[in-house]
């Protein structure tokens, strides 16, 4: 396998992410009902990582490869299995919180790493469309940051 095809591989994993981050966050966006802004925030990020998924195998084809259908599938399907899990929680707000801060620094981790190695072999029109998916990652945890204090102490305050 040539570095090119590598890094088409590791975005057709970034692709299946996105994919699988999307039916997540949605599941996310209904438990959200009782916070406007959190509600708000989680939507929008929805609308970003679907259009992520869709410059992520914009990527992936300027490089010469294809998505992935197997990583496409998994990832579908480990997202719905992933929304579903927290459900029947009563802290489900706190888990989705310390779920979705994590998952965004997965991400961040992974785009840094993919923007290093398009660096490396001269793909610098992804790594540009890449840098801006991670600027999009990095404001989503920093709201996720900021919003977990009020969100712990909402959860405390319901089991009283």
């Amino acid at each position: 396998m040539t570095s090119r095809e590598k890094v088409i591989d590791w975005l057709n994993d970034a692709h299946a992410m996105e994919l699988a981050l999307v039916e997540v966050l949605e599941r996310h966006v209904k438990d959200a009902e009782g916070d406007a802004e959190v509600q708000s925030r989680i939507d929008q990020h929805v609308e970003e990582t679907r259009r992520q998924a869709e410059t992520v195998q914009g990527c992936i084809e300027s490089l010469g490869g294809k998505v992935s259908g197997g990583k496409e599938l998994f990832g579908k399907m480990f997202g719905t299995m992933q929304g579903m899990a927290n459900r029947p929680m009563a802290d489900t707000m706190v888990k989705n919180a310390l779920a979705d801060y994590a998952a965004e620094h997965f991400e961040m981790a992974c785009y840094r790493a993919l923007i290093e190695a398009c660096d490396q072999i001269g793909a610098e029109d992804v790594a540009v469309r890449l840098t801006d998916i991670l600027r999009e990652e990095e404001a989503m945890a920093r709201f996720l940051e900021q919003k977990l204090p009020g969100t712990v102490s909402a959860a405390l305050a319901a089991a009283n």
